[in-house]
């Protein structure tokens, strides 16, 4: 059955699989059972990866796929963990689990400095990767990032077409993200399961590459995993789940069409229950957000608000970077290319998340208790990849679509 349908379909099943799998990882720990995992995760993990390799015969966007990340994995495996959240957040917790033989070891709030309300999907899967390895190094388990990286890229290279326009937006890629993608660091993931995510909704939902040959079944389980993954990566993950949700339900209201609930419940519930489930957990064992703790929040955000100083640090911070050129160049281009509806609809969705999730992050600097110029130095670049990335598939849409519009048939 897999193998006759079609190789569009065949990719976004795997990715889902393999989304699917890390999440079955992190629930098998949370289980104990452990050695299940590892021989199951590892099996899984392997079994797909042949899946895709095969399905890379004669799809050279899958192929590049697999060539990108392998040289990711060749990058990963020859480089140490020294950035301070790579090792002493993620790769820290992922030692904890793999110590400890506990997804929850991080709950006793042991090292609070390392954000011990943090998700575990990531660290999950490196400390299974270190159960089948047989020991942990500082080095290995960060191969886990790799695996993490594929799904989303097969959905971004199925869903934009032609290779060009895969070697377009991986060129992009490394230059807007570079090494956070190998280093041990989150947000470049996360930047990349935005993408990939509010792509597969805008064909679920807005009706955008309505000519690839997928099932809108098919469609809705991958957009469904994608999102479950997102809200496990980072806080900021749930954040940007939401926004996604208000996004797209503002672009259907927008534009007149009919809002399918049922497939709205089944694509966003699990990635609210898997995140409502965290937090339950967190807070059952007091663990607490370093932003909202103390309760000092909004007697900050106040203070700063009204502060000239303060907007100005966080204006230029968040909005004074060399990418964010690609903001101006969807906006021209959705004025400028409006031939098809559907791509401007899309693209318009990607426009408005972008912008909502970055005046988010405002709001957050704005209430942080940390020192305002330390928070914004040590994060603000990184916060607003998501931004960036989503700018750059806005206009890659539109630049897609015009040029398929000046290029005849052949």
């Amino acid at each position: 059955m897999f193998a006759n349908k079609p190789r569009e379909e065949q990719t976004l099943w795997l990715a889902a699989a393999l989304c699917l799998t890390f999440i079955a990882n992190q629930y098998l720990w949370l289980l104990n059972f452990t050695y299940i995992s590892s021989a199951a995760i590892g099996l899984s993990i392997l079994t797909a990866l042949f899946l895709v390799i095969r399905s890379a015969r004669g799809n050279p966007q899958v192929a590049f796929v697999l060539l990108v990340c392998c040289f990711l994995a060749i990058t990963a495996l020859g480089t140490a963990t020294t950035a301070w959240d790579a090792r002493s957040i993620w790769l820290f917790h992922a030692k904890r689990i793999y110590m400890d033989d506990n997804l929850l070891a991080q709950l006793d709030n042991y090292a609070a400095f390392s954000h011990n309300d943090y998700p575990v999907i990531l660290p999950a899967l490196s400390a299974t990767l270190a159960r089948i390895a047989g020991h942990w190094n500082e080095i290995f388990p960060k191969a886990g990032n790799v695996f993490f990286i594929l799904p989303p890229l097969l959905v971004i290279a199925v869903t934009l077409g032609p290779l060009r326009l895969t070697l377009l937006f991986v060129t992009g890629l490394f230059l807007v993200v570079g090494g956070l993608l190998t280093n041990g660091f989150m947000d470049g993931i996360l930047s990349l399961y935005i993408v990939a995510t509010m792509m597969l909704l805008s064909m679920v939902f807005l009706g955008w590459q309505a000519n690839l040959k997928v099932s809108k079944s098919t469609l809705s389980v991958a957009a469904m995993a994608h999102l479950a993954v997102l809200t496990g990566i980072k806080n900021e993950g749930t954040m940007a789940a939401v926004i996604m949700l208000f996004c797209l339900l503002l672009t259907l209201a927008i534009d007149k069409k009919r809002i399918d609930i049922s497939r709205l419940l089944l694509v966003f519930t699990p990635a609210f229950i898997m995140t409502g489930l965290w937090l339950l957990l967190c807070h059952l064992h007091g663990i607490g957000n370093d932003i909202a703790a103390g309760g000092s929040f909004m007697g900050t955000f106040t203070a700063r608000i009204t502060d000239v100083k303060s907007v100005g640090l966080i204006s230029i911070a968040l909005y004074y970077q060399k990418w964010l050129l690609f903001l101006p160049l969807a906006i021209w281009s959705i004025h400028a290319y409006q031939k098809k509806q559907k791509t401007v609809d899309a693209a318009s969705f990607l426009l408005r998340f972008g912008l909502l999730y970055s005046f988010s992050l405002f709001l957050i600097y704005l209430g942080s208790p940390h020192d305002l110029e330390w928070h914004l130095a040590t994060s603000a670049g990184r916060t607003m990849l998501p931004v960036t990335l989503t700018f750059m598939t806005c206009f890659l849409m539109l630049f897609a679509e015009n040029t398929a519009i000046r290029t005849p048939a052949d």
